[in-house]
């Protein structure tokens, strides 16, 4: 699990902050990152809908992230001080809530509606945030897959 997030934090800040589309429009050139994205809807006036990006694709996973990193390294290094069992209970109870609040494939999925609907009148190119937010999206997949929760909540009780 500790391999998998590590992979999967090293794929965060790309898939977040390079360009995910290139649209060639009349000679005009745009490129968007996720996050200019979320941005892009605020100022459109649908700032309900640009926060929700921003949390699902952006915050969400990497707070999820951070918390499996944070919880892996306290179990791995045996941390059994009441400071840091506190940190690992608080973090297990808001793992069900960053897990939700996680929706990376729905935006992998936007993504290629997006391109196969723009492809009719434009050039579209996938960047390389597309590369980095789809292994980032598989590897959060695995890694989820791999984390129980249950198990986790044993090792608290067991530190005791």
């Amino acid at each position: 699990m500790l391999a998998l997030c590590i992979t999967a934090l090293v794929f965060y800040f790309p898939a977040n902050f390079l360009p995910v589309l290139e649209i060639h429009f009349f000679g005009s050139i745009r490129t968007t990152t996720v996050f200019q994205g979320a941005f892009a809807v605020f100022d459109q006036g649908y700032w309900l809908v640009g926060l929700a990006v921003l949390a699902a694709a952006v915050i969400g996973p990497g707070l999820l992230l951070l918390s499996i990193l944070v919880q892996i390294l306290i179990v791995k290094w045996g941390l059994n001080n009441v400071f840091w069992r506190k940190s690992l209970k608080q973090l297990l109870k808001c793992h069900g809530v960053l897990s939700q609040l996680t929706m990376l494939e729905i935006y992998v999925i936007s993504f290629l509606v997006s391109s196969f609907q723009l492809s009719d009148f434009s050039d579209i190119y996938f960047g390389m945030g597309t590369f980095c937010f789809t292994m980032l999206f598989l590897v959060t997949l695995f890694l989820q897959r791999e984390y129980d929760l249950e198990h986790m909540w044993t090792l608290l009780e067991g530190h005791r």
